[in-house]
């Protein structure tokens, strides 16, 4: 059986700067150079069956209530999913980075970006990896 790729899972980004992109060029130059140019560009294609499969047999992994990572197998092979082994496959680095970023550290830049919403009232924005499961 020949495997089925997962068509919107599979699109690598780009960080190429155009005339049509000119208002992004510094977010490009921002990501370009960032600890998450690797897992933005990875060319890691997710099949169908294997997503199906993975997601069939998921299991939150907690110890004393607190979730740290996610299991499953797929195709008789256990895959385990933790914040170190994100950092270490897409040599992030990030294990001893912030958790909290004060509204301070963004909300100028995203007003100098041209955002022109309201932001959230919450003083911080905190990194909880596991959050949607």
């Amino acid at each position: 059986m020949d495997l089925i790729i997962k068509h919107p899972h599979n699109y690598l980004c780009t960080f190429e700067k155009t005339y049509k992109n000119i208002e992004f060029h510094s977010i490009i130059d921002t990501l370009s150079s960032s600890k998450y140019k690797t897992l933005l560009t990875c060319d890691a294609p997710i099949y169908q069956d294997t997503l199906r499969d993975f997601w069939a047999n998921v299991e939150v992994q907690e110890q004393d209530k607190k979730a740290w990572g996610i299991s499953s197998k797929v195709g008789g092979v256990l895959v385990l999913i933790t914040p170190e082994t994100i950092s270490e496959v897409f040599k992030m680095n990030d294990l001893a980075g912030k958790t909290s970023y004060p509204k301070s550290e963004y909300q100028l830049d995203l007003i100098e970006r041209g955002y022109d919403g309201q932001l959230e009232k919450k003083q911080q924005c905190k990194k909880e990896i596991f959050h949607h499961l």
